[in-house]
């Protein structure tokens, strides 16, 4: 089975908390391109090669299966670069274009003899239809992964009529159709040409949308994430040499998102695991059970006094905000109380709490402080009969009572997002 994979390759360079950065060689053409030929098929790199490129980093892809014959190697091309930050698990990955000028090549290649089916991402922002439109003539399917910027959505938008799988993630799928809402634009989407959508949703998992059938949730398998960067692609690559060998849609997710679970548990892209080893993988893996996760409420309970305490509670509550939990924090919705607050003000923020807490299905109880206020939140929670998560990242004792009055208490961000989604999702 032949796979074309029209798709750049960049230098993807890591800022981490401590100031240290780290770089390595990535780009959704790779990225994706190491995906497939992990999973036993021939796959042709349709790329732009620079002189920055070693020879040593080439022959290691071919090594993997990937064939640059019809790459197009330019003295003069500078490989794209992007400066991320929050690539781990349950952070919202930021990706900024290091280049100060972003390289406009009107790169067309021949479609390799003997391929069955190509997957495109953009190469400078552009989807080349010309190419859509060769391989519709030849009968080769199209898997479309478009990207987040202007140039490659309104190219996407003309290539969807040619487009067989589409696959983008909701935000995507939302200016491709010019909709406000993912379910608006999933129905006008549909009729515009791809058989298939497949929505991609990190560690949500995955919603595939068949033409005149009902969409199927998947839910994503745990996995201990070193690094999330190209996951999506690398789903994209194997997911596509998946369903080219076996034309089965669910089974081809499915295995897919096993590659991705464990491609990122590691830093080095090279470690991303065969058809074989995915196969077995698929079924010993625990899944994330947080396909309906809309209903959650959760009331974050802790102390708001100091600099120190205001700083972790706000990054607790953006790290659930961006992982799509709705969180009422007190300090928040009715504000702090300080030397200027008086009795009355002080009553009324105590009543507006009560009312918030009890808005909340869930409590998220921070104790690394040993605040009063937060064990008393905890013990109205315990006795209006609302699950309390406590989450305690330090070494110190914990008074008995709390510990019997939270349902679990986590030592990390990471345990304490998957408990409320594995536990509290409602399915």
């Amino acid at each position: 089975m032949n796979l074309s994979v029209y798709g750049e390759i960049a230098l993807d360079w890591f800022a981490d908390y401590d100031s240290s950065v780290y770089y390595r060689w990535g780009g959704a053409g790779l990225y994706a391109s190491i995906g497939a030929a992990k999973q036993g098929v021939n796959v042709d790199l349709l790329t732009l090669l620079g002189p920055e490129l070693s020879k040593s980093s080439i022959a290691l892809w071919k090594s993997f299966g990937i064939s640059f014959q019809y790459a197009d190697k330019i003295d003069s091309y500078s490989f794209p670069r992007y400066l991320i930050t929050g690539y781990r698990n349950f952070e919202k990955k930021i990706s900024r274009p290091m280049n100060e000028i972003k390289m406009d090549y009107n790169y067309i290649p021949e479609i390799p003899p003997n391929t069955n089916g190509i997957l495109i991402f953009p190469i400078g922002h552009v989807i080349p239809l010309e190419l859509c439109i060769k391989a519709v003539e030849n009968k080769i399917p199209i898997f479309l992964d478009p990207k987040l910027n202007n140039e490659s959505i309104k190219d996407a938008r003309k290539a969807l009529k040619y487009t067989s799988v589409l696959l983008a993630n909701e935000e995507e799928i939302q200016l491709l159709a010019e909709e406000q809402t993912v379910d608006r634009a999933i129905q006008k989407l549909a009729f515009l040409g791809p058989q298939y959508i497949i929505i991609k949703k990190g560690i949500k998992g995955c919603t595939i949308v068949r033409e005149g059938k009902d969409s199927i949730d998947i839910s994503a398998f745990k996995s201990n994430a070193i690094c999330t960067v190209g996951s999506g692609d690398v789903f994209g690559g194997a997911f596509a040499a998946t369903f080219l060998e076996t034309n089965d849609i669910l089974y081809s997710v499915e295995l897919a998102s096993s590659v991705v679970a464990n491609f990122v548990e590691h830093f080095e892209i090279g470690n991303c695991i065969s058809k074989e080893i995915a196969i077995r993988d698929m079924k010993k893996r625990e899944r994330l059970n947080v396909t309906a996760i809309d209903d959650i409420v959760i009331y974050l309970a802790g102390p708001f006094f100091s600099q120190q305490e205001v700083i972790w509670v706000n990054y607790i509550y953006n790290k659930l905000q961006s992982f799509g939990l709705k969180v009422l924090s007190p300090s928040l919705e009715n504000g702090i109380i300080n030397e200027s607050t008086d009795e009355k003000q002080k009553k009324n923020i105590f009543i507006n709490d009560i009312k918030l807490l009890e808005q909340a299905n869930i409590v998220v109880a921070l104790l690394d402080h040993n605040d009063p206020g937060t064990c008393y939140e905890i013990g109205y929670a315990y006795k209006k009969g609302i699950p309390v998560i406590g989450l305690k990242t330090d070494n110190s004792p914990i008074n008995n009572m709390i510990v019997h009055s939270c349902d679990i208490i986590c030592n990390t961000l990471d345990e304490l997002i998957v408990e409320v989604c594995n536990n509290y999702g409602r399915q």
